[in-house]
């Protein structure tokens, strides 16, 4: 990880964390696909009765879409991919399969981050969201009324496992660099494993 490499990497800047969404994320995503696919060849294979090409066309759209959703599900599984670094976060996230989509909040812009699962299942997997605020999230419209306008420039990491130890670790990492910057070289990278097994 110390020496990972992304595109657009500015000189000396050190990966200190790579972050990619579990891979369960994948299997249930793919999961719900079947399940779809499925059920609407089952409905098709039963129109059949109606007309026999249904039988054929309930077989190949199921197995088409399933074909097709998993190679789509896949390619865009491996290109979401975050980049925690000692100068800022960096988002690929893909929008299509041959689409990718780039976001960075450097540390000066970072102002806090939360941590939450989705669900029961995913908090005991220890898989779940951080959200990086950034401070140009929220801005002032009208003095008087205090009234906000969200701007969506929050960077949000999902399915990301370890998900409150990630959160600590940014925390550390903000603080680091916003109080303590001459030991951000001597920052160690963070590891996905159980305190106490990390090092």
């Amino acid at each position: 990880m110390q020496n990972g490499y992304f595109p657009g990497q500015q000189s000396d800047e050190r990966v200190l964390y790579e972050v990619k969404p579990h891979v369960y994320a994948l299997y249930f995503s793919l999961a719900k696909l079947y399940v779809l696919s499925l059920i609407l060849a089952i409905f098709l294979i039963a129109l059949s009765s109606i007309h026999s090409s249904f039988f054929l066309l309930g077989l190949l759209l199921g197995v088409g879409i399933a074909a097709l959703g998993t190679w789509i599900m896949t390619e865009m599984y491996h290109k979401n991919i975050s980049y925690i670094t000692d100068r800022r976060i960096v988002r690929f996230e893909a929008a299509t399969p041959f689409a990718t989509n780039v976001r960075a909040l450097t540390w000066d812009e970072v102002v806090k981050v939360k941590t939450f699962p989705r669900n029961v299942l995913w908090k005991s997997l220890m898989i779940g969201t951080v959200i990086i605020h950034a401070g140009s999230t929220y801005v002032h419209t009208h003095v008087q009324t205090r009234e906000n306008v969200y701007t969506n420039d929050d960077l949000d990491l999902e399915h990301v496992y370890y998900y409150k130890d990630l959160g600590n670790y940014i925390d550390k990492v903000l603080y680091t660099y916003k109080h303590k910057p001459a030991e951000l070289a001597e920052l160690r990278p963070f590891v996905p494993k159980p305190t106490g097994q990390r090092y």
